[in-house]
């Protein structure tokens, strides 16, 4: 009587028929991780741009350049360049020279994705296309103004429209 030796693991087919399934998974899943990605993008500029105008206001507040009424305290500023998005926050003009990268008047800033579409105060944030928005040191915007947002990337589904109180 011959003894055969049991065989263990997978077969060739066994392991064809899984990798076929995992991969029909994947491509079945691929959109909603994409969305995810989109979204986590929005909610994260949502969360800096709010971070930027809450910081601006309380310096405005504090005004600890003695600005007038009627000029800014401080303020946010959104620069685009060709492959990069980033916001500031400055006390003074934020129109000024000395808010930008390494400026003497920033107190804070943080980049965006680059893909991020802005719209900041009924301007379009493009590149070459900074947007500032000055606040008095009753802590308002200096035009009197309500300054509305739109963040959105990989169409209309995945935005956020929101003010900046």
């Amino acid at each position: 009587m011959q003894n055969f030796p049991v065989q263990r693991g997978f077969t060739l087919i066994e392991l064809l028929v899984s990798l076929s399934i995992m991969s029909m998974v994947l491509l079945a899943s691929a959109p909603y991780l994409s969305d995810w990605t989109y979204s986590r993008q929005i909610k994260d500029a949502n969360s800096k741009l709010l971070s930027a105008y809450g910081l601006a206001k309380a310096m405005a507040l504090r005004n600890p350049e003695a600005a007038p009424s009627t000029a800014p305290a401080a303020g946010i500023k959104v620069v685009t360049g060709a492959s990069t998005r980033a916001v500031f926050v400055c006390k003074g003009d934020p129109a000024g020279a000395a808010c930008a990268t390494g400026g003497a008047n920033v107190l804070w800033s943080a980049d965006f994705p680059a893909a991020i579409s802005m719209t900041l105060g009924g301007s379009s944030v493009t590149s070459g296309n900074d947007v500032t928005v000055a606040i008095n040191n009753r802590g308002v915007p200096t035009s009197g103004t309500v300054y509305g947002y739109t963040l959105s990337r990989g169409g209309s589904a995945n935005g956020v429209s929101r003010t900046l109180l």
